[in-house]
């Protein structure tokens, strides 16, 4: 008969043990982790504003073009670009969420729920 041993590595623990810079943090509110964490939600809801403002901006142009073909071209090309910034916008939102849920790690938060 063969046994399964299951081992749990706390990375953290040894961290706090060994008193290194960062580990063990007083005040959970502290450290790298959530610096990066706000960073990076900041920089989500920035882009994605910025995605949106871009496909407003086309359309408005393709309603002002009066016909003419060069701007609805543009305009057209705008909406195209808004519209691939919202797929590589969620794709990457959704790698994130995957790399988050494999390593359970924290990076990346959406709306009220947390990691």
């Amino acid at each position: 008969m063969s046994q399964k041993i299951a081992a749990t590595i706390d990375i953290a623990g040894q961290a706090a043990r060994a008193d290194l810079p960062g580990a063990g943090s007083r005040n959970p509110q502290d450290g790298f982790g959530n610096l990066l964490s706000g960073l990076m939600s900041g920089a989500m809801v920035i882009a994605a504003i910025m995605v949106l403002l871009y496909l407003i901006w086309g359309a408005i142009e393709w309603i002002t073009s009066g016909g003419d073909k060069g701007k609805v071209e543009a305009a057209r090309s705008k909406i195209t670009t808004a519209v691939t910034g919202i797929i590589v916008l969620a794709a990457t939102t959704a790698i994130f969420m995957i790399v988050q849920q494999l390593l359970g790690i924290c990076v990346l938060s959406i709306g009220r729920g947390s990691c």
